[in-house]
């Protein structure tokens, strides 16, 4: 189980608390989007591209992730 912490972790390029930070953070943009998108779906005028915005915010974020996923799948 610690192997693949670590691993998971030197494969991020972060340290433990660094990464909880990072994890904590998308935690809060993927709940804070599912509350506003909630809310739109009721009342539409409310929180009109709040949802897309946070959507949009998270993939830049997680675009290095993503990219190292492809160069790790190639290998």
């Amino acid at each position: 189980m610690f192997k693949k912490v670590k691993r998971h972790l030197n494969d991020a390029n972060k340290g433990y608390f660094e990464h909880q930070k990072f994890a904590f953070r998308a935690s809060f943009i993927c709940l804070k989007s599912s509350l506003t998108a909630f809310i739109h779906g009721i009342y539409p005028a409310f929180f009109e591209y709040d949802t897309s915005s946070s959507i949009k915010k998270m993939y830049k974020d997680m675009k290095p992730i993503y990219d190292f996923l492809e160069q790790k799948d190639k290998h």
